[in-house]
């Protein structure tokens, strides 16, 4: 009998999904979230006027860029299941930093609550839309670097993930400049998302060249 040889398959053109990756990378993503949200608290409390919107800005940016494209470093997105599952790294990182919000950082009072406040005291009725847009960040950076794949290049999120920053980063100065954002912090994160579905955008009309 002759044995059938099949061809070996590329690494570089396939996801990975092994449950051990995606856990591991949910947790690692949820410890750097806490870190960076405490620093965020820190600062803030040492910091005012412009120089606190400024440093603010910096840590969403380099936050922003962080959770989206860290989940798509191990799992190297390529095909519609590589995004759903480097999405799912996202969803993870936001529940374990929850976990840690909530038995750590909360108890030490690092930061007010205003929104469990107007929830009547309650978290439960922003938490999950904070799950839901982590996992939007992270689909949406996995699905810049699967689509940079297919247009036959070989991604490297990081530089990807730079490319992003800098998009919002002119975004937000554009958006502050002809007075539609205010300069504060919060129109750098809104910068950010709109950043990476520009991004999204280019990528799929460079790729179809």
């Amino acid at each position: 009998m002759t044995a059938v040889v099949r061809p070996a398959t590329d690494p570089s053109t396939t996801d990975r999904s092994d449950v051990r990756l995606i856990v591991l990378g949910g947790v690692q993503l949820g410890i750097v979230t806490s870190v960076g949200v405490t620093a965020f608290a820190l600062l803030s409390r040492t910091l005012a006027g412009p120089a606190e919107v400024v440093v603010q800005a910096v840590l969403l940016v380099v936050g922003g860029i962080v959770f989206s494209y860290a989940p798509s470093l191990g799992v190297r997105p390529r095909t519609v299941d590589g995004i759903a599952w480097a999405t799912l790294v996202g969803l993870l990182g936001a529940l374990v930093f929850t976990v840690i919000d909530t038995a750590l950082l909360r108890p030490l009072q690092l930061y007010h609550w205003s929104w469990d406040a107007i929830g009547g005291g309650s978290g439960f009725w922003y938490i999950p839309v904070w799950w839901m847009g982590s996992a939007v960040l992270a689909w949406l950076g996995a699905l810049v670097v699967a689509t940079v794949a297919r247009g036959g290049r070989e991604p490297a999120p990081l530089v990807i993930g730079l490319l992003t920053a800098g998009l919002a980063i002119v975004l937000f100065g554009l958006g502050v400049a002809v007075r539609l954002l205010p300069f504060h912090a919060a129109s750098m994160a809104l910068a950010v998302v709109a950043a990476l579905v520009l991004h999204v955008a280019i990528v799929a009309v460079t790729a179809r060249r």
